[in-house]
């Protein structure tokens, strides 16, 4: 197409891909994606052989851990806990609620089932896994410097994840920023100091 180059990077491709499929959601169509991507719909489907496939590869690349999220992942021993914490969950908040949209439309599509398997085959281990997994590391590595108890670190890493797709899930996410910003602490509060009354005389840093 005249006035493009004859290179069009992936990242533009999806770029558009995200931004139609979260303004239509099903309703779009991949001439619709080709024309926000100024590709013609031949080179959209060279690359992608369906609408599906399309979205899968936006899932994808929405879903990938934060880089944020790997390097807090070794910053243990560093800053207080409860900073660490806070940072976690502010990351995967923001990582989840991103994605949010996207995972829904896979979720609800007539063609759930196909979006699924191609989100599988890209990957032995999905994003969310992965998100899991650097959290869990976290834990890990600051009981083993004797900072945090010797808890189990997957389910505390779980707990993570877990309450911070149930706050976007449910809508908790428009409170804004005052909102945000209690659910944050709330549960920073609860895994940096437990829910026992008597435990928090114990704070550590």
């Amino acid at each position: 197409m005249r006035g493009r180059p004859t290179s069009i990077r992936e990242e533009e491709i999806l770029d558009s891909a995200r931004d139609v499929f979260r303004e239509e959601g099903h309703a779009t169509t991949s001439a619709k994606i080709a024309k926000r991507a100024r590709v013609s719909q031949g080179i959209l489907f060279y690359r992608y052989q369906s609408k599906e496939a399309l979205l899968a590869a936006v899932i994808q690349r929405e879903t990938q851990p934060p880089e944020l999220l790997r390097e807090i992942a070794t910053s243990a021993g560093r800053r207080s806990v409860g900073e660490n914490l806070e940072r976690i969950v502010e990351t995967v908040l923001d990582s989840v609620s991103r994605a949010h949209p996207f995972l829904e439309l896979a979720m609800t599509s007539p063609t759930s089932g196909e979006i699924h398997k191609l989100l599988f085959a890209k990957t032995k281990k999905p994003p969310p896994q992965q998100i899991v997994e650097l959290i869990e590391s976290y834990f890990v590595a600051e009981i083993g410097l004797g900072r945090v108890r010797a808890i189990d670190a997957m389910a505390a890493a779980r707990a993570i994840f877990g309450a911070c797709i149930d706050y976007v899930r449910s809508g908790q996410a428009a409170q804004g920023q005052d909102g945000r910003r209690a659910f944050i602490q709330g549960l920073v509060d609860i895994l940096a100091y437990g829910a026992v009354k008597t435990t928090r005389a114990k704070r550590q840093g």
